[in-house]
């Protein structure tokens, strides 16, 4: 019984070294992450870091969200998995997939806010389109796996990327059925007019997606992939709100 003890005290021991080395490690992410927000200027008139940083969400630039410390620890020590990316390993030399590559961070630390339109046929040879909003499918795919697209495939370049039912928009051409569903991050706006819109939650901004095609706008990629088919990425970036 004495030895049973020991060994419990032992394995508390361990699990409570263990939380604070955690700890450490998330704090330590979080500073360096602050950290790239500061200026030069920061430096000359402010006295360290700790009072740079306090001043940081206050004096953020139009487009930049700093982060709070629980919403980085979610977004990037989730305790199933999620600190890692896929442009940092095997990214296959495809147009879309570098494109999206280029975007992952901007969408984790809410900088940008990336919608995709893909127009390409299903694992049956069915043409198939729809829009996907890319953080959340990122982070689906990071705590979920299978419910959301294989990221890790399709970034490697073993799998299409192909839209589905789950998806903002999805529309299959060889039945005509069409799905719509609101994201973590956008709410569907369909308007006789305007035509398809997606209302960008965090700060009420309209992306509207015929005017950004009509008026070429800066923020919106036409690009063609042997492997994807033809897209679209529309980035919105993503300002303080009000």
């Amino acid at each position: 019984m004495e030895e049973n003890m020991k060994s419990q005290g032992s394995g508390m021991f361990k699990s409570r070294k263990g939380g604070k080395q955690a700890e450490a490690i998330h704090c330590s992410a979080y500073n360096s992450y602050l950290n790239s927000f500061i200026k030069l200027e920061d430096r000359r008139y402010l006295p360290n870091d700790k009072a740079i940083q306090q001043l940081l969400p206050l004096r953020s630039t139009v487009g930049t969200i700093v982060m709070t410390p629980s919403q980085f620890k979610e977004a990037h020590f989730s305790p199933l998995g999620t600190f890692f990316y896929f442009s940092e390993h095997n990214v296959a030399n495809d147009p879309l997939t570098l494109a999206l590559a280029e975007r992952e961070k901007p969408n984790a630390f809410k900088t940008l806010s990336t919608i995709i339109f893909v127009s390409t046929r299903d694992s049956k040879g069915f043409s198939v389109s729809g829009y996907i909003d890319l953080e959340q499918s990122l982070r689906s795919f990071k705590t979920a796996g299978i419910k959301s697209h294989p990221w890790a495939d399709i970034f490697a370049g073993h799998r299409r990327l192909e839209p589905d039912q789950q998806d903002l928009s999805f529309i299959s051409w060889n039945n005509g059925k069409v799905f719509y569903n609101d994201s973590d991050n956008y709410k569907i706006i369909p308007d006789a007019v305007r035509g398809l819109s997606f209302l960008y939650k965090g700060d009420g901004s309209i992306l509207t997606i015929e005017k950004y095609i009509t008026e070429e706008h800066s923020l919106c990629t036409f690009i063609e992939s042997p492997k994807h088919g033809s897209a679209v990425i529309y980035d919105h970036r993503i300002r303080r709100k009000m």
